[in-house]
């Protein structure tokens, strides 16, 4: 089991004019395996929710167990958390720094006081992962490449640290369609090959449709939602009313579903639609879901 949260509450300013309750009672568990999508209007609580899963904040009340490492304890080996969980921020090339590209990844296995071995091994792995040439960028400024392959890099120093635990804040904010799809087809990449949990907040449904397991939706600093995005979809008034808008296709196939038509509830990509629309255009029967 992955993460585990219970009873989760975060208030900022406590007891101050500025008070803010920005997670209340929140309880979900992140089984390993899952890609969960986070989900949530602006100031609903889902940053400071992730930003709990590394301890960069603070847990005030409730239980927070990420991978056996009980945040509730007095004594917490951040060193080993920071390792097990990988934070993405948004704009994650802001945060390059170093005079060469292996300097910039090999920062964190650095800091784990590893073998100068296994740091070469884990930026040439890292590099690889992410789709660069070690050979052509490790020498390179990273403030030489592309905005691009700049987050390339910032993303290849978080998963030198091999983290069992993959977080990303809106890791496409920025970027063109295909940016957006290159960093989506990464992260879908270290998900099966060597991340095996990934926690991403978006604020792209489509993104989130395609791509997430599971969906958590937050509202007003609670969880109303935790469900596979193919149910969630079909709550397309509640999801409105909170501020938050649903896949294209899922509101083709919530219209279509509106007027009688039976389609499937997991028909969130543009081939599963065409071929459930070729199968009525032909009299044909929809198949129901497996």
């Amino acid at each position: 089991m992955s993460i585990v949260i219970k009873d989760l509450n975060f208030v900022y300013n406590p007891k101050s004019a500025f008070e803010k309750h920005a997670l209340i009672d929140v309880s979900l568990t992140v089984e390993e395996g899952e890609f969960l999508a986070v989900i949530g209007h602006t100031g609903s609580g889902k940053s400071t929710f992730v930003q709990h899963l590394n301890g960069l904040v603070k847990l005030q009340s409730g239980t927070l167990i990420v991978d056996g490492i009980d945040l509730s304890q007095k004594k917490i080996d951040y060193k080993k958390l920071r390792g097990t969980v990988g934070m993405v921020f948004q704009y994650p090339e802001y945060q390059l720094f170093a005079d060469t590209v292996y300097n910039d990844v090999a920062f964190g296995p650095k800091n784990l006081k590893l073998p100068q071995e296994e740091i070469d091994e884990r930026v040439r792995e890292a590099l690889a992962l992410v789709g660069m040439d070690f050979e052509y960028v490790s020498q390179k400024s990273p403030f030489e490449l592309s905005g691009g392959e700049k987050r390339r890099v910032a993303i290849a120093g978080v998963i030198a640290m091999r983290p069992k635990i993959l977080v990303l804040d809106e890791p496409t904010a920025g970027l063109d369609p295909q940016g957006k799809k290159e960093i989506l087809d990464l992260v879908t990449k270290l998900w099966k090959t060597s991340t095996p949990t990934i926690v991403m907040i978006s604020h792209d449904m489509n993104e989130v449709a395609k791509y997430a397991t599971r969906v958590a939706v937050f509202d007003m600093g609670r969880v109303v939602y935790a469900e596979p995005p193919q149910k969630l979809f079909e709550r397309q008034d509640e999801l409105i009313k909170m501020g938050l808008d649903v896949p294209t296709l899922a509101k083709l196939r919530n219209y279509l579903v509106s007027r009688g038509v039976d389609v499937p509830s997991d028909c969130l990509t543009v081939d599963k639609m065409a071929e459930i629309l070729a199968k009525l255009k032909n009299g044909g029967e929809v198949c129901s879901e497996t």
